[in-house]
């Protein structure tokens, strides 16, 4: 008999290439405005955004102000004034959203899935660009619950947004749930806090610093066959 009976998966880095949909999207945005894009724009546009969401998951700043702020900082950073961020923001999202490229060996992992486990999409994404996303990608058959931070109000890794999770999910027993993502801060941590098992997918091998310690970690999805078939 298996040990899981419930898998809670990530999306974005962790069913859903994230990265090559932004890229898109702003290049996109970039062409709409006429703006010049170059080697680093994108880079430095990262740099700006992680920041952003690491002081989301902090809680130390809202859903809404996410939208507009980072434009308004990435702005700042390349010198470039006259544009609204809150209209470059929202052309910006409303790209993302027709964008769902996945991974390697994530539509493989989850059909597989599929058959033995209830499944969950946990993300902290936004809900203008997960619903569409999630709606007309293979996988949202899949999955039995989509739970999205902006919609509940709650973010990973904070308790509710866990405990919102198993309320939807029955509350089953914690040593039947797993929790599969890409990022240490919000998929880890949450689950760890939570009493919950978690797989660390790390696919380009970063060294974990941190004092976060994951059940398991994968560097393919393929993985997780030997995992959650024990």
């Amino acid at each position: 008999m298996m040990k899981y009976k419930t898998v809670l998966f990530d999306a974005d880095g962790t069913l859903y290439d994230f990265e090559k949909a932004s890229v898109e999207a702003l290049k996109s945005n970039f062409e709409k405005y006429s703006l010049k894009w170059t080697e680093t724009t994108f880079e430095t546009y990262e740099k700006v955004n992680k920041k952003i969401w690491n002081d989301f998951e902090k809680g130390l700043i809202s859903t809404t102000e996410i939208k507009t702020e980072r434009f308004k900082r990435f702005f700042e950073v390349i010198n470039i004034s006259g544009i609204d961020p809150i209209g470059f923001s929202k052309d910006y999202l409303n790209f993302l959203s027709l964008n769902n490229y996945l991974l390697p060996g994530a539509e493989e992992i989850i059909k597989w899935c599929g058959k033995y486990f209830k499944l969950v999409i946990v993300t902290n994404g936004l809900a203008s660009v997960q619903n569409p996303r999630l709606q007309s990608s293979k996988l949202r058959k899949y999955f039995n619950n989509v739970i999205i931070s902006e919609e509940i109000g709650f973010v990973k890794p904070a308790k509710e947004y866990f405990d919102f999770v198993f309320k939807q999910i029955n509350n089953p027993p914690k040593e039947e749930v797993v929790i599969v993502g890409d990022n240490l801060s919000s998929d880890i941590k949450g689950g760890c806090d939570y009493g919950i098992d978690t797989c660390w997918f790390n696919p380009s091998k970063k060294e974990n610093d941190s004092k976060i310690i994951p059940t398991y970690e994968i560097v393919k999805l393929s993985e997780l066959k030997k995992i959650l078939a024990k």
